[in-house]
């Protein structure tokens, strides 16, 4: 799969260019929290809702519309992520309702109707887990984010643990 995954990023990444923030690494649509919410709101800004709908259309558009991608999209995961202020369960539950409150609003788009992308769609809190730390400290700033991120169908490597364990 990671083969997949790998040219998968490598069409993200000419697709979009550097139009959007994309982590190199694991293909995720990187979004500041601080551009999309007032500290402490899971309120999307009104403001904030132009830039998410371009970045979102782009990005999954890359995904959806790819005949050679498309056929192994397992999942859209909405990631929401906070920083280590304040007590893990308050944050777990302030980047579960951010990370809903973007799902909910890509939902209304009728680009998501289109590509029947509903199905798709999970929304994720993890708090401070996945924090950004630059040399061993916290980047705060960059901890507080939306990452929409992208799951791959695993069919053939399911099929060989099956295969596997159905022979012992």
């Amino acid at each position: 799969l990671t083969g997949i995954k790998l040219k998968v990023v490598a069409a993200l990444k000419e697709a979009l260019g550097d139009k959007i923030n994309i982590d190199k690494k694991s293909g995720s649509l990187r979004l500041s929290s601080n551009i999309l919410f007032d500290k402490g709101s899971a309120v999307l800004k009104d403001e904030a809702k132009v830039q998410l709908k371009k970045a979102f259309e782009e990005y999954i558009g890359t995904l959806v519309t790819n005949s050679k991608i498309k056929p192994h999209l397992d999942k859209i995961i909405i990631e929401g992520h906070t920083d280590s202020d304040g007590g893990y369960l308050y944050n777990l539950d302030l980047s579960q309702r951010r990370a809903f409150a973007v799902m909910n609003y890509l939902l209304t788009l009728d680009f998501a109707k289109k590509y029947n992308i509903q199905p798709l769609m999970i929304a994720s809190g993890r708090a401070y887990l996945d924090a950004i730390k630059v040399n061993g400290v916290e980047d705060k700033e960059a901890s507080r984010r939306i990452e929409i991120k992208f799951r791959l169908k695993n069919e053939d490597a399911m099929y060989e643990i099956e295969r596997i364990l159905d022979a012992n």
